[in-house]
């Protein structure tokens, strides 16, 4: 049995229809009652146009499937009309989160092919879900609006923004003699995952994430006994409310990757991450993880000076929390004994001092771009050395 819905329209429409039938002929109206039958065949008609199930073969490619916020990213639809007869024009609705993207199909011919280009919404960091796809059949008079879900589902990972600022200068640890060194025996740790690149070493594949994701995954490793720079992301909702976490977790990110693009390795700690479960969705690079990153349940400092007091030592450490606990930063400041450099960066919505505090540079700042620039500042002027 096949039911075309009909929508709030339709509903009027057939209502009214139906009441002039019914008047008319009660009343002895004759043109109310033609009125009424006229009204019925149109709405009939325009449940006919939708009623039949169009034979359609859809899917949906993105490039790239990893963008920051802001940049363009653009889906490419691919419908196939599988049957012999033409299907009308009709609108494929793709949903990118929450949020549905109306993508329309002009007429497609009996087993032919219609492509259309759309924009994907990137205006928020986080790991997007896209689809499934479905197929909407409307009437040219609104009456009627049919649903048919097909394709398959999608992710696409909206990193935060990196703000371009210097690397952070990294304190030596004990037996460290540079990069162009040869690691000793032992010293090298995990440090994340990645997609497989021609030349990488065979034995190096994760076959576990390989199977998951359809594609060759193959584990980073840092070097231990080389300064490592640690990123320290408090997720608390005392320390900072929604807006400002945002902020906080684009200076996360910035520092991660200056580090890396200035040869250096990054360890990334996210309080309250559960690790394992993010990379079971996908995740292999720090911006998957900071782009995935949500506010945690904890509401005491108790968490995130545990995070950093088993955090591996040597190297620099750098802390992003709120401005409200001073007693947060005294605590810290005891951490200089195991890195060198210790910066914290103190996100508020109303203070961007910045100042050293026990031996500790404390950056305020409102938001990542203003963090950025009191960094480089701070960098530039040998000031967190």
């Amino acid at each position: 049995m096949v039911t075309v819905p009909l929508t709030p329209a339709g509903r009027a429409a057939l209502l009214g229809a139906v009441t002039l039938c019914v008047a008319g002929q009660g009343l002895g109206y004759p043109a109310a009652f033609g009125i009424g039958v006229a009204g019925l065949v149109l709405v009939l008609g325009a449940g006919l146009t939708v009623a039949v199930k169009p034979k359609l073969a859809l899917s949906r490619t993105f490039e790239p499937d990893r963008v920051s916020v802001g940049e363009p990213a653009a889906g490419l639809l691919h419908a196939h009309n599988k049957g012999r007869r033409a299907v009308a024009g009709l609108v494929v609705v793709d949903r990118v989160g929450d949020e549905p993207v109306e993508v329309p199909l002009a007429a497609i011919q009996a087993s032919g092919w219609r492509t259309a280009a759309y924009s994907i919404p990137t205006q928020r960091r986080g790991r997007l879900n896209l689809g499934p796809l479905t197929v909407e059949r409307r009437d040219a008079f609104g009456f009627f609006r049919r649903s048919q879900p097909m394709g398959e589902a999608g992710t696409l990972w909206v990193h935060p923004r990196v703000h371009e600022v210097q690397p952070m200068p990294v304190g030596s640890v004990p037996d460290f003699e540079g990069r162009a060194e040869a690691s000793k025996a032992g010293t090298t740790s995990f440090s994340s995952l990645r997609e497989y690149v021609p030349g990488d070493d065979p034995r190096r594949i994760h076959w576990r994430s390989t199977a998951r994701t359809g594609q060759l995954v193959v584990r980073e490793s840092v070097d231990t006994m080389e300064p490592t720079v640690t990123v320290v992301l408090d997720a608390r909702p005392s320390a900072f409310g929604a807006d400002l976490f945002e902020e906080a977790v684009e200076v996360a990110a910035t520092v991660v990757v200056s580090t890396v693009e200035g040869g250096r390795p990054a360890r990334l700690t996210i309080l309250g991450e559960d690790e394992a479960a993010v990379a079971a969705e996908g995740a292999t690079t720090p911006l998957d993880r900071l782009a995935a990153a949500r506010q945690c349940a904890d509401s005491t400092p108790t968490a995130l000076l545990s995070s950093v007091d088993v955090a591996e030592p040597g190297g620099a450490l750098v802390v992003i929390t709120g401005a409200d606990e001073p007693g947060v930063v005294a605590r810290l400041a005891e951490q200089r004994r195991r890195f060198t450099p210790v910066v914290v960066v103190t996100m508020s919505a109303t203070s961007s001092a910045t100042h050293r505090s026990q031996g500790v540079v404390v950056l305020g700042a409102r938001t990542g771009a203003e963090a950025a620039g009191s960094w480089n500042h701070l960098v530039l002027g040998g000031a967190v050395s």
